[in-house]
């Protein structure tokens, strides 16, 4: 029970859930009090050598709570609060981890008590059974989620309502990222803070459309001309304004009560003498305030059991956000207001309609960039002494040729494996020099044919390399690190707070390379086991310096890529690291599906969400890793399509 109140506590779980977990641990507690003691994680198995209580707990207790136990666990790496198989697969993500390190000889670390081979083998066993033992039979849609827009879809949702690009939530707060994505439904909060600022934009886009001003007479035409037929009384008039415009700001048609509670706002203006165009800036702020515009709102059900559809409306909201990060457009509206887009042939449709739109960009950004970390280039910083020649042109290009790149992935239905290897890429004039590309003169970006695998890909881009190295060199564990988190879903631990950091003297680096330096650095048993796993990627990519600039040497010396992973697979240069992730696809496309479900859902994983991650994956490996295919198979899911009443 302690375990499980720490967890809660330490996991962040979604308010109310907490005590029915703690209820049904207790329920658990005692009913083992009442049974027999032995195999109760796993009935039946007591004469198992893969039983829990049997063979294997004992061996977790024997080789790996020493450090991962419950007190101050290595890498904050809990492994002795997990009692039975079912904590196993609720905490699947560890256990993965810990099976490949097992797997591979880098788990107990050299200088702790090593398991015979056969053990080793039985452990690694076990967690392949029962890592695959999740029943996917009954699709569940996890908790239910609120979520405000965020400052990129309160733009879109503006921009798309009025006609008028003011961006006024460039001045908002910062969005809490979770999870990696700043979409999160937990994380975000709607603070008292957050509400002036809303009231002061409403105010704001109000004004904009009544000002006169001739740059917003569009605007202020397509909003405030009641119908085609001319001579309504002005009452008429504002109730068709008024729906017309809350209907399109909710996103789905006012309801009358809410409609009859705007007019009582406008009656009680024109009573105090305001004219008809005044008198309707009051109800149209109240909408522009109203949580139908600023939250995506999902009905409840009362007294429905499990899972249930949602109606057309919020599935088209859901769908337009996910793909476009704005509200749905008339073609999906009117879909959903037919009731057709609950079809599976027509949500296809609609998706792939999309997804090849250039609104679609937005996914490339909102989704693909945060994941792989994109957002970080702006702020980072490059050492002027050490590279006179980058300029932020040039780091404009950098970003703009990884756009580019990824909105490619999107709107071509191309593979997600052009994020590791592409064919061609984008530059101009400035980055096509950078790369040692002839040929390309001017400022605009075009795309080009690769003369070699060299480049290609977001990885080998100069936007990553520049992104996962120090101002002034490069930095072989972070871009390895790189590697193994965001390409393949396999970060090594957080190093031990007592680890030496790297001889930066001036001594050191004018005697030794980076890779001897890094030699010198791994040879404490401390640092060695996570250098093992990241630092081949690293030195893999060490051909291109601090600003993605390819080289054949270091300080006069020739550039040594050579490595091994813990699992003796070489790697020597970027196209050997290319070789060996297209190799390893299938971890690159579960990666992708992980943070795809997360960014769809806008919430954390639950333990369900491991059979939509198996089939989206599952997809890519039928459609030639097509990412479009991917994200048809989330769209078209149960969790995607349904909701529960919240608790």
């Amino acid at each position: 029970m302690k375990g499980l109140k720490r967890r809660c506590v330490q996991r962040g779980t979604a308010a109310g859930m907490c005590p029915r977990v703690l209820l049904v641990a207790a329920i658990l507690g005692a009913a083992s009090l009442a049974a027999p003691t032995v195999a109760h994680g796993q009935p039946g198995k007591d004469k198992d050598p893969l039983s829990w209580d049997r063979n294997i707990h004992g061996l977790v207790r024997k080789y790996c709570l020493r450090c991962h136990g419950a007190d101050a666990p290595r890498g904050g790496v809990d492994l002795a609060s997990d009692e039975d198989p079912r904590d196993i697969l609720a905490h699947r993500d560890t256990w993965e981890s810990a099976r490949a390190l097992i797997e591979g000889g880098e788990m107990p670390p050299a200088t702790e008590k090593q398991p015979s081979d056969d053990e080793r083998r039985l452990l690694v066993r076990f967690l392949d059974e029962t890592l695959a033992s999740l029943d996917c039979t009954a699709a569940e849609p996890g908790p239910p989620v609120l979520r405000r827009l965020n400052r990129t879809e309160y733009d879109a949702a503006v921009a798309d309502l009025t006609g008028l690009d003011l961006r006024l939530a460039e001045g908002f707060p910062p969005d809490t990222v979770s999870y990696g994505f700043d979409t999160i439904g937990e994380s975000l909060a709607l603070s008292p803070a957050l509400v002036e600022h809303y009231h002061r934009a409403a105010l704001a886009i109000v004004a904009a459309i009544l000002d006169g001003d001739p740059a917003h007479e569009a605007a202020r035409r397509r909003l405030l001309v009641a119908a085609p037929a001319a001579g309504l009384a002005d009452r008429d008039a504002a109730r068709a304004v008024l729906g017309r415009f809350a209907t399109r700001a909710f996103r789905r048609p006012v309801e009358p009560a809410f409609l009859e509670r705007l007019l009582a706002i406008y009656d009680a203006a024109r009573a105090d003498g305001a004219g008809h165009e005044a008198a309707l800036a009051h109800p149209l702020t109240a909408v522009l305030l109203a949580p139908g515009f600023l939250l995506r709102l999902e009905a409840d059900r009362p007294g429905v059991v499990g899972s249930y559809p949602l109606d057309d409306h919020e599935l088209a909201t859901r769908l337009s956000f996910l793909l476009w990060s704005r509200p749905p457009d008339e073609e999906l509206a009117d879909l959903a207001g037919a009731r057709l887009l609950g079809s599976p042939a027509v949500l296809e449709e609609q998706t792939r309609r999309m997804l090849a739109d250039p609104r679609s960009q937005a996914l490339a950004d909102n989704f693909l960039g945060q994941w792989l970390g994109l957002r970080e280039l702006d702020d980072h910083q490059v050492d002027a002494r050490a590279f006179p020649t980058f300029d932020e042109p040039l780091r404009q290009a950098m970003r703009e040729e990884v756009r580019r790149l990824l909105g490619d992935i999107v709107r071509g239905d191309r593979p997600c494996t052009d994020i590791v290897d592409c064919p061609h890429t984008y530059v101009n004039e400035r980055l096509a020099a950078h790369y040692g590309l002839s040929g390309v003169t001017g400022p605009e970006l075009r795309r080009v044919v690769l003369p070699d695998r060299r480049r290609g890909g977001v990885l080998t881009s100069a936007a990553v390399l520049m992104l996962t190295a120090d101002p002034g060199r490069t930095n072989v564990p972070r871009r390895g690190n790189y590697v193994a988190d965001r390409i393949l879903g396999d970060p090594p631990p957080p190093p031990p707070p007592t680890v030496p950091s790297l001889d930066e003297s001036e001594a050191a680096a004018a005697s030794l390379t980076l890779r001897e330096r890094l030699e010198r650095h791994r040879r404490d048993a401390a640092c060695a086991g996570c250098h093992a796993r990241i630092d081949p990627w690293g030195f893999g990519l060490e051909n291109f310096d601090a600003i993605g600039r390819w080289r054949d040497e270091e300080g006069g010396r020739p550039i040594d890529t050579s490595g091994r992973l813990a699992d003796d697979s070489p790697l020597g240069g970027p196209v050997a690291c290319k070789d060996l992730l297209l190799a390893r696809k299938a971890a690159l496309a579960r990666t992708l599906a992980k943070n795809l479900v997360i960014y769809a859902l806008g919430r954390g994983p639950v333990p369900e969400d491991e059979c939509l991650v198996r089939a989206v994956v599952a997809t890519a490996a039928t459609n030639d890793d097509s990412f479009a295919a991917m994200v048809v198979a989330v769209v078209r899911s149960v969790p995607f399509r349904s909701r529960r009443n919240g608790e």
